[in-house]
């Protein structure tokens, strides 16, 4: 691979990564944090993925936050959600 390959295939391995780190830390939350603070944070990451100059409004982006979002709601009205049944999640 040239250099702008591998700096692209990098950022790309450094993204699923961090995705997996999320997801990690989702599914463990209810073990953490009581139902309202879930429910807070939850609040707190729509807010930012809503107003972040980061994020451009119709961008890619902005729709693979929305699939974390999804887990994230999950984990805030569930009591012990432990992660998505779709293998392609987990």
């Amino acid at each position: 691979m040239n250099e702008e390959q591998e700096r692209i295939f990098g950022l790309c391995r450094s993204f699923v990564e961090s995705m997996v780190q999320v997801e990690a830390a989702i599914t463990t939350m209810h073990e953490k944090m009581s139902k309202p603070e879930r429910q807070e944070c939850l609040k707190a990451v729509l807010h930012w993925v809503e107003t972040s100059p980061e994020i451009p409004p119709n961008s890619y982006t902005r729709e693979l936050a929305r699939e974390i979002l999804g887990q994230l709601s999950a984990s805030a009205f569930y009591e012990d959600y432990a992660g998505s049944v779709d293998s392609y999640i987990q």
